[in-house]
């Protein structure tokens, strides 16, 4: 529901501006890709493995059972290959209250090889 340029949206959805504002710059695509994801700030370590519910040319979306606090810097690995890129959380959602996050991850720079993903879309090359 639109009301002025402000959008009634339920808490897990962020707020009405932050989706606004929000221009993908790369095609989402539905993957599970098994990954490692370990925490680059030595204050709060964490590694684990996990796979991604979506990924694009500059990162990942995948549900954690740990939060993790925006801005935390991380690496991603795929298992498949050991081939990996540094980024950092970037949006923080509880699915489950206190049980489960999901977590969007931004690489430090855009990759459409990363991922493997055989005819990428168009717009993970620009």
């Amino acid at each position: 529901m639109k009301s002025g340029d402000q959008y009634a949206l339920s808490p897990s959805e962020g707020t009405a501006l932050e989706r606004k504002n929000d221009v993908r710059r790369s095609t989402r695509l539905s993957r599970q890709i098994p990954i490692v994801i370990t925490s680059l700030d030595p204050a709060h370590s964490f590694s684990g493995k996990y796979e991604t519910t979506v990924v694009n040319a500059h990162g990942c979306g995948v549900i954690l059972p740990e939060r993790l606090e925006k801005e935390t810097p991380v690496v991603v690995e795929l298992i498949s290959n050991g081939r990996s890129k540094k980024g950092r959380i970037v949006l923080t959602i509880s699915v489950v209250e206190g049980v489960s996050w999901l977590l969007g991850l931004e690489f430090d720079s855009p990759s459409g090889i990363f991922w493997e993903i055989e005819n990428p879309p168009a717009d993970w090359w620009t």
